[in-house]
């Protein structure tokens, strides 16, 4: 069963969390590369995922780096990380590499489909998917039309501004206990009714992962919430 601790600034943590991982210098400066009107940086702060900001060089990223956080298996998120020499379609530099608890590491490009699929990105697109593939590097092309469908970046980043909330620790474990009895799901609804809590109450304990809900993040009344089948992260 996981156990929530609250540190001396105000943050909760499981009692195995840790942050081990040296900081990784981007290989270029955000915004470096080309301006355009949907690109804005903005720096992501995610205490219990790691000290470093998540830079973000538009508002697709940031909500890609939001809905990835909330993976109870990601234990790091890095922005332009590494540069890779794609042969005749030149460099690239991913926006963003994943760490896992118990999976390799992992790439991800977020682009806008309109830019996506224009001749000269889409080739380096393809040609990075073949690359990655013949190192056995999971690569992973994230559109605005997957970060936004379902409103699950909307839903994301309300649940991180719950996990954020003053919520005291026995409320919150009490939501886990009771989630922990029902690893095919309850609904928040029932889970609201047998704690006495509110919505927000369960949704502090997603934003903090937890508990997990639908690749969307729904939560509505008959969403089901879900616990971590006793992992801890």
């Amino acid at each position: 069963m996981i156990q929530i601790y609250q540190a001396a600034n105000g943050k909760y943590y499981s009692r195995n969390q840790s942050f081990d991982h040296e900081p990784c210098a981007p290989v270029r400066q955000p915004g470096g590369k080309r301006k355009a009107p949907h690109r804005r940086i903005s720096y992501v702060n995610i205490p219990f995922l790691q000290k470093e900001f998540i830079v973000c060089e538009s508002d697709l990223e940031r909500d890609c780096a939001l809905i990835v956080s909330l993976n109870p298996e990601v234990t790091r998120i890095e922005h332009q990380p590494q540069k890779f020499n794609l042969g005749r379609t030149g460099e690239h530099i991913p926006d963003f590499r994943i760490s896992y608890r118990s999976a390799p590491q992992s790439y991800i490009e977020v682009k806008p489909e309109v830019f996506a699929y224009e001749t000269e990105t889409w080739e380096k697109i393809c040609a990075a998917h073949q690359f990655f593939k013949s190192q056995g590097i999971v690569y992973e092309y994230m559109s605005d039309r997957a970060i936004e469908k379902g409103n699950r970046h909307h839903n994301a980043t309300y649940i991180h501004r719950c996990g954020k909330l003053p919520i005291p620790i026995d409320q919150s474990q009490r939501i886990i206990e009771v989630a922990n009895h029902y690893p095919d799901g309850i609904r928040m609804e029932d889970l609201q009714a047998i704690t006495g809590l509110m919505n927000d109450h369960i949704l502090h304990c997603v934003g903090n992962r937890h508990l997990r809900l639908n690749e969307y993040f729904e939560y509505r009344p008959t969403s089901l919430v879900y616990p971590l089948q006793g992992e801890q992260k």
